[in-house]
């Protein structure tokens, strides 16, 4: 094949390479921008601000642990969890994200029957975990572009980010204390 054609070839396929990269990148620009303007109307209509940033941080978190399960699990474990009125402090916030996040342990172990239950448990907390930070990381980016993140958001946020990971540590160690006891008594 002569030279030139390949030439042809790749002056062809860069454009259209170049065009997907740009269309994937428009893609989640208009997605952040949609979801930044849904918030700012939100609160726009809101009489009752005090609480909208940890029902953001609250729903965005747990969107993120469901797209982390979402190729694990069969159906989408978390839908409507938001729909509820909510207590929204960092500690009740924490809880539910934890509860959520860890009650679906179960189903995650039923679906991969050939791991041992460590490697399980290690492969579920790195799902749960990467869905958990990209939740948090969302909400703090959606609520900057809103200029409300600071202050006691900002620490509410950052409270319940801590309060979160307590939860997990606690869950993995109670997993393993369990452990340890079953096989302790055998």
């Amino acid at each position: 094949m002569p030279i030139t054609n390949i030439n042809e070839k790749a002056q062809l396929i860069q454009p259209q390479q170049s065009k997907q990269s740009d269309a994937i990148y428009d893609q989640t620009q208009s997605k952040k921008e949609l979801n930044s303007a849904i918030i700012r109307s939100q609160m726009e209509v809101s009489l009752k601000m005090g609480n909208e940033p940890m029902a953001l941080l609250y729903k965005t978190a747990l969107e993120a642990i469901n797209e982390a399960l979402d190729p694990t699990l069969e159906t989408k474990p978390i839908q409507t969890a938001y729909d509820n009125q909510i207590d929204v402090s960092p500690e009740a916030t924490a809880a539910r994200i934890v509860s959520l996040a860890t009650g679906f342990y179960h189903a995650f172990q039923q679906q991969n029957p050939d791991m041992a239950s460590e490697e399980s448990l290690d492969k579920f907390m790195t799902v749960i975990s990467g869905g958990i930070d990209k939740g948090f990381k969302d909400a703090r980016d959606i609520l900057e572009s809103l200029s409300v993140l600071d202050g006691e958001v900002a620490t509410d946020i950052n409270s319940t980010y801590d309060l979160v990971q307590e939860g997990l540590k606690h869950f993995m160690d109670n997993f393993l204390n369990k452990k340890e006891s079953a096989n302790d008594e055998e």
